[in-house]
């Protein structure tokens, strides 16, 4: 049986929110409850409970903390995603991650420290050397 959180897909479709190519805006807070999709540049944080959008031509200057993102464009601050981080070839992001997951295309670029939700698994090695009692 799949628990809840992993039975969830991202869905970048039609988003509710959209900042256009030739857009800019300057903002400490962009929140919403449904998905936003960044073409322009936004110069604030985004909070959102649903999937977020950077397209290849969007640049968001500030902190983002989504359900699902994908990138395709640069993201200059941290960055916190719940469940998937997509990165796509033309990906730039210049802060800290942390994500549950994440996927990697070849040609992105990561500039800062990733960290992943999940139990840390210790693997303990099974000594020859031990003595028996």
């Amino acid at each position: 049986m799949l628990s809840a959180l992993s039975a969830k897909k991202p869905n970048y479709e039609q988003p509710a929110t959209l900042i256009a190519k030739d857009t800019t805006i300057e903002s400490t807070l962009l929140k919403a409850k449904s998905s936003i999709q960044v073409n322009g540049i936004l110069n604030g944080n985004i909070e959102c409970s649903a999937s977020v959008v950077i397209g290849q031509t969007g640049k968001v200057t500030g902190n983002v903390d989504a359900e699902f993102l994908l990138v395709a464009g640069t993201i200059e601050g941290k960055v916190n995603v719940k469940n998937q981080l997509h990165m796509n070839k033309t990906a730039n992001i210049l802060g800290d991650i942390h994500c549950g997951s994440i996927i990697v295309d070849d040609g992105a670029v990561l500039n800062g420290q990733l960290s992943m939700a999940g139990e840390t698994k210790v693997v303990k090695e099974n000594s020859k050397n031990q003595k028996s009692s």
